[in-house]
């Protein structure tokens, strides 16, 4: 702005002198006394020179716009009338878990106060039959069967107990696996969905113990625990030794399941049956019998832990099962004496 102020004040002033004319004497002038309009360079001080402009800032470049985050693709899920098995009841649609495995009901319990399967259970009677999917087609893997399985993630596939959790005992729940899941990895069909239709028949029924133990008598006894889990009365304390750990000793047995299913026992064979305490026989055998008396008689209560574990058995007793003896000890002998085929 000085600098446009600058130029326009002389040019005014030249503007308005010329109005008067270029020679012009005041009215009262006289020969002597002549006043001469100064020319405008001689009347108005040069201007000042410009400052130089400064120059404008460089914008500060905007950041680079960060990529927008990939969205996750949504899960297809299944398609449900092509699934295999019973027809899904209620609205006919599955519900998605957080595992990934979607799941549906088949069929409610006929009972409303029917037991419900809890976070504490320990393990399921279940039928279950199993398919892997191609396309809106499914093949059978696994025929129905029954089996009693662990209700635990780390033994079965993850998801497994959030599969299975809040079924009542006698319904039916069918479970679709993506491909890529565990459970599709496990049957060998990684590529493909896996459909499994499970009836919950039983909790913990192998496993929690009646209000009556089956077998001998307890008495008045007490009962004792190891931290292993092995649980025993003494319905007899023997007046004998105990045996070493180089010992064999000879004993009568029967062995019980939970549900009073007598499934051995030495005393129906009449012969004593020979354990060598080095090893040959189930852990529970071994612990239980190291602090017995000749002349005892013991119960020992054996947890799956300490038995034979959740392996299915083509014999009588169940995966995951407690097992209840009643054992007598007869007599220790030398430690070359043959072990016999029981309690193993």
């Amino acid at each position: 702005m000085n600098l446009f102020t600058a130029v326009l004040v002389p040019a005014t002033i030249t503007f308005a002198a010329s109005l008067s004319g270029c020679d012009v004497q005041s009215s009262d002038a006289s020969a002597g006394n002549v006043s001469t309009v100064t020319s405008p360079a001689e009347a108005a001080p040069a201007p000042a020179s410009a400052p130089e402009p400064k120059p404008e800032p460089k914008p500060e470049p905007e950041p680079e716009p960060k990529p927008e985050p990939k969205p996750e693709p949504a899960s297809s899920g299944p398609v449900v009338a092509d699934l295999p098995g019973g027809a899904i009841i209620g609205d006919g649609t599955m519900k998605e878990l957080a595992s990934g495995l979607w799941i549906g009901t088949v069929k409610e319990s006929k009972s409303e106060d029917a037991p419900v399967l809890a976070d504490d259970a320990r393990g399921v009677s279940i039928q279950m039959e199993a398919w892997n999917m191609h396309g809106d087609h499914a093949h059978g893997i696994i025929p129905a069967r029954e089996m009693v399985m662990p209700f635990d993630d780390k033994m079965v596939f993850a998801g497994w107990t959030g599969a299975l959790g809040g079924m009542k005992l006698g319904s039916t729940r069918k479970i679709w696996a993506p491909p890529g899941s565990e459970i599709s990895k496990q049957l060998s069909n990684p590529g493909s969905p896996i459909v499994l239709e499970i009836t919950l028949n039983g909790i913990d029924e192998f496993i929690t113990l009646p209000e009556t133990l089956p077998g001998a008598d307890i008495g008045e006894s007490k009962m004792q625990s190891s931290e292993t889990g092995l649980s025993w009365y003494d319905v007899v304390v023997g007046d004998g030794p105990s045996p070493s750990p180089t010992d064999s000793v000879k004993v009568h047995y029967t062995g019980w399941l939970v549900n009073d299913l007598k499934f051995d026992s030495s005393v129906d064979r009449g012969v004593p049956f020979t354990v060598n305490m080095q090893g040959g026989v189930i852990a529970g055998w071994l612990e239980g019998l190291k602090t017995m008396r000749v002349g005892g008689t013991r119960k020992l209560i054996i947890p799956a832990e300490l038995a034979y574990g959740w392996k299915p058995s083509s014999g009588p007793i169940p995966a995951g099962a407690t097992l209840i003896f009643d054992v007598e000890m007869v007599e220790i002998v030398g430690p070359d004496v043959p072990a016999g085929d029981g309690g193993k």
